[in-house]
C-alpha cells in the first residue's frame, strides 16, 4: 500500500530533501541539493540523484541544461545556475530564483492529487485519495480499478461515462443521508438521478440546469428568477403547451399523472365493440 501510496501522492523535491542551500566557493556559486535518504526508504519513492537531475533537466520554466547538474554522489547533486566559466550580470538573481523554485519541483506522484492515506480495515488496505485526475489514478501500477470509485461526480462523467456518473450520485447522496442517520428509499434516489442524467450530461436542480432540463416557462418561473423567465418568454413570443405538473398546479387544471391522465372517452357509434364504445383520442 505505501509503494501505491508513493506512486499516487506529489512529492516535491524539497520534502525529499534534507537541504537545498546556495554555496559560494572557488569554484564559483551553485546550489547543493542533499536528499534524505532515510525518508526516501521510509516512503518506498524509488528516487535517487540521477532521477532528480533528469527531471530537474525536463523542467522547462527553470531553463536548466545538462551541463549545468552535476551528481555529486547517490543522495548528492550540485545545480550551477550558470554554466561554468560563463559570465552574466544577473548571475545571483538567477541564484536566488532556484534557490525558491527547486524545492517546488514534483519528483514523484500525479501533479494534482495533494494527499493520499492508507485506511485499514480487518485487514485490508483502501488509499483515500484528496485530489483530481481520475484517469491518471486509474492507469497506475497497483491500483485496483474495479474497486476505485470517486465522488467528483463530473470527473467521472468524463472518465467512464454518464451512466457511471448516474451510478455515483445515487451512491454519494445514499451515503450522505446514511451518515446523517436518515434512511430514503433507493428508487426515489434513481429517479433524482435519471432526472439529472437524462440528456446526456450531469445537470444539476438549479435554476442553471433546470433551464436546460424543461421548456415550459411556467415552470422554470416557479422555481428563480420568476420575472425574468415571464419577460423573456414574452418578448420572444414563446408557447407553453401546460403539460408539466408545475404548470397545471398554477393555471389550477388537473395534472396529466394518475386519474388525470385518463383521456378516454364514449363514443356512441362504437357502442357493442369489444372495446365498449372507449376511444383515446391521443391514440
Amino acid at each position: 500500500a505505501r509503494i501505491v501510496k508513493g506512486r499516487l501522492e506529489r512529492t516535491t523535491l524539497g520534502e525529499i530533501s534534507s537541504s537545498i542551500k546556495s554555496v559560494l566557493g572557488k569554484e564559483g556559486a551553485y546550489i547543493l541539493i542533499t536528499l534524505d535518504a532515510k525518508l526516501i526508504e521510509t516512503l518506498e519513492l524509488k528516487i535517487d540523484a540521477e532521477r532528480v537531475a533528469k527531471l530537474l533537466e525536463q523542467t522547462q520554466k527553470l531553463k536548466i541544461k545538462e551541463n549545468n547538474i552535476e551528481v555529486a554522489g547517490e543522495h548528492k547533486l550540485r545545480v550551477w545556475p550558470l554554466v561554468r566559466d560563463e559570465v552574466e550580470n544577473n548571475a545571483l538573481f538567477r541564484l536566488h530564483f532556484l534557490v525558491k523554485e527547486l524545492p517546488k519541483i514534483i519528483v514523484q506522484g500525479i501533479p494534482t492529487i495533494q494527499r493520499a492515506v492508507i485506511n485499514e480495515d480487518k485487514g485490508r488496505y483502501d488509499l483515500v485519495v484528496e485530489g483530481l485526475n481520475l484517469k491518471e489514478v486509474l492507469g497506475t501500477a497497483g491500483v485496483n480499478h474495479r474497486e476505485t470509485t470517486s465522488n467528483h461526480i463530473i470527473e467521472v462523467e468524463k472518465t467512464l461515462g454518464i451512466e457511471a456518473a448516474r451510478n455515483s450520485i445515487i451512491h454519494e447522496i445514499i451515503y450522505t443521508m446514511s451518515e446523517h442517520g436518515i434512511t430514503v428509499d433507493r428508487r426515489h434516489v434513481m429517479l433524482l438521478a435519471d432526472l439529472m442524467t437524462n440528456k446526456g450530461e450531469v445537470l444539476g436542480i438549479t435554476r442553471f440546469g433546470i433551464a436546460k432540463m424543461k421548456d415550459s416557462v411556467l415552470m422554470l418561473a416557479s422555481f428563480e428568477k420568476t420575472t425574468d423567465h415571464l419577460f423573456n418568454a414574452a418578448l420572444h413570443g414563446r408557447r407553453d403547451n401546460i403539460t408539466g405538473v408545475s404548470e397545471c398546479i398554477i393555471l389550477g387544471r388537473p395534472m396529466p399523472l394518475g386519474t388525470g391522465h385518463d383521456m378516454s372517452v364514449r363514443d356512441p357509434t362504437k357502442e357493442g365493440s369489444k372495446g365498449k364504445g372507449l376511444v383515446c383520442p391521443e391514440c
